[in-house]
């Protein structure tokens, strides 16, 4: 057992990338004094409880990996567990695109964004989490098919970086590592912090805070997790300062359950949410290839981004999300599935623009509600974005695939010419093949005004003294690609403007 203070100097609301972020950076002053607390509203789950079955697994997830929007048009995948959704992503490891920077600077006025500050910032990031490119050895033969049919048609393929050590290719990684092997919050800034002396209680849910306190519930820990270190009940315990870092889902929907109490009357609260809405696509190659096994992630395609809007990253999934994954159902669909260790996978991403709209509410029990609306620029790009993965699938030797928006259902290599009179924005409903995605970014928008913001650059809440929020939800717009390393950014610029403004005497 813990022993839970009445006070503390700094509270931490979320313990994945924004929140052990933040634990990382200020550990080196609770060396000095400073009292800080985690509280993370999921369970604390060690590599050895992650056991790659996806029934047990679903459990790491709100809702089990697919919070739906209020339309049903996308599923929103969020780990509740501590290490958030670091613990189950794949590892890539992106910095933002300059332009990205470059517009939130000039538009939303992140004048901190200074090419030093990046530039040193991401050094760090990357140092301290191994991010690197894959050996040869990793490469497995969806990504080598991948590859080599792009450049066949003329495309440039590009090497994603992952933070990855001692990886023993095991190929389920958005279920957990078994090993460890992911150099993210749940095995190096938490362990860190907690070893220096910052304190974690998990299956702790916030309900609600006020300028400096938060009162919450700890909940019965589940099974496969470690126990409780504090006993189950209700608590309020108070801060000088609170940090909010529990993902675009959840902060918005904490600061609307605490407005009262905050005193707050924001309209922006929780508007301007993206998505990067993903489809994963699959198709049958001519003979059993190495998919799951080896890593999955490996490479990508940006040079659509500009003009096409959308990514095409390597990727491949376990069998319940392939299924899920592969439009329609019954017998051809049961057919494809039974050429699982056959399979080649492409993962599109889009951008889509941030829009007023588009946004996080609470139900009337005060639960995160998704209200999203698909753009119709977003869809004609995942049309554009579905045939060229098609185009590279069968220039890989596939021979058949099911996707999303084709008049026809069995695509095979038969139809190779006809994939843009067959694939039409006519055909993708989203009613029957419903995006996905895992990168939301925006709700708690960043800005220096506070007329235009909910943040200020200091990722203060506008109308607070000594609440702030650091992970993606203070993403003025969408990064455009996976936002992992662009949440370390600001939360560690985050982390150094709390202490310059209220612990001062610790800064030597």
């Amino acid at each position: 057992m813990t022993f839970m203070q009445n006070q503390y100097d700094i509270i931490i609301i979320g313990s994945g990338v924004g929140g052990g972020t933040v634990a990382d950076e200020l550990r080196q002053y609770v060396k000095k004094g400073l009292k800080v607390l985690i509280l993370e509203g999921g369970a604390y789950r060690k590599k050895e409880h992650f056991n790659q079955n996806e029934r047990d697994m679903s459990s790491i997830f709100f809702n089990k990996g697919a919070f739906f929007s209020k339309n049903m048009h996308i599923g929103l995948a969020a780990a509740k567990t501590v290490g958030g959704s670091s613990a189950v992503y794949t590892g890539v490891s992106f910095r933002p695109p300059a332009s990205v920077v470059q517009k939130w600077k000039t538009e939303f006025g992140l004048d901190f964004l200074t090419d030093e500050f990046v530039e040193n910032t991401f050094l760090d990031i990357e140092k301290k989490i191994n991010v690197h490119e894959l050996p040869d050895s990793f490469i497995n033969d969806n990504n080598r098919l991948f590859k080599q049919a792009a450049e066949k048609l003329g495309i440039t393929v590009k090497n994603l970086k992952i933070n990855i050590k001692n990886c023993q290719q095991q190929g389920f990684c958005n279920l957990g590592c078994t090993v460890g092997a992911k150099q993210g919050t749940l095995e190096v800034q938490l362990p860190d912090a907690i070893n220096d002396g910052v304190e974690l209680i998990y299956n702790a849910w916030v309900e609600s805070i006020g300028e400096n306190t938060v009162k919450f519930d700890i909940r019965e820990a589940p099974e496969m997790s470690e126990p409780n270190v504090e006993k189950e009940g209700s608590y309020e315990i108070g801060a000088k300062v609170i940090v909010l870092a529990g993902g675009v889902m959840q902060t918005p929907a904490l600061v609307q359950r605490s407005e009262h109490k905050l005193k707050l009357k924001n309209k922006l609260v929780g508007r301007y949410v993206t998505l990067h809405p993903v489809f994963n696509l699959n198709a049958v190659y001519q003979k059993t290839i190495t998919n799951y096994e080896g890593f999955p992630k490996a490479y990508y395609i940006d040079e659509f981004s500009d003009g096409e809007g959308y990514y095409l990253e390597t990727s491949f999934y376990y069998p319940g999300i392939t299924s899920k994954n592969i439009p329609g159902y019954g017998k051809i669909h049961s057919e494809i599935m039974k050429k699982y260790d056959q399979m080649m996978s492409i993962l599109i991403l889009s951008h889509d623009p941030s829009e007023y709209h588009n946004r996080i509410l609470i139900d009337k029990k005060g639960q995160a509600v998704l209200d999203y609306a698909i753009h119709p620029e977003v869809k004609k790009s995942l049309i554009k974005a579905i045939r060229k993965a098609a185009t590279i699938f069968f220039s890989a030797g596939c021979t058949e695939m099911i996707v999303p928006g084709s008049q026809k259902y069995l695509l095979t290599k038969m139809d190779s010419d006809r994939l843009y009179s067959l694939i039409t924005n006519s055909k993708l409903i989203f009613e029957q093949t419903p995006l996905s995605s895992a990168h939301p970014q925006g709700g708690m928008r960043m800005h220096k005004d506070a007329a235009s913001g909910v943040v200020d650059t200091n990722g203060k809440i506008w109308g607070t003294s000594s609440v702030y929020v650091a992970d993606a939800s203070v993403f003025p717009s969408s990064t455009k690609v996976n936002p992992y390393e662009t949440i370390m950014l600001l939360a560690t610029h985050i982390s150094r403007q709390i202490m310059k403004t209220h612990f001062q005497s610790l800064i030597s």
